[in-house]
């Protein structure tokens, strides 16, 4: 499990079918801190977080296969809460 920064959405006029109506968002991992700690990744939101927003993003394929339905789907990440700072 990570600890991410949603930056922005993804679109696509091709799509691996497991995807389609799917909510595929950018995040890059944060440390405790609020620090950038590695490279963007791909994953889908079925929660619907909003931009900037802290979230936890599990990285088991699995799981997330689970999700979208399909065990072929290329998708291995996938939100699956928001980091409630209040």
């Amino acid at each position: 499990m990570l600890h991410a920064r949603i930056d922005g959405w993804a679109t696509a006029t091709i799509a691996h079918p497991s995807l389609k109506g799917q909510k595929i968002v950018f995040c890059t991992p944060v440390d405790e801190n609020g620090k950038d700690a590695g490279m963007p990744i791909a994953a889908v939101d079925p929660i619907g977080a909003g931009r900037h927003a802290k979230v936890f993003i599990t990285t088991d394929g699995s799981w997330t296969q689970n999700t979208v339905h399909d065990e072929t789907s290329p998708i291995r990440n996938q939100v699956i809460g928001i980091l409630d700072e209040s």
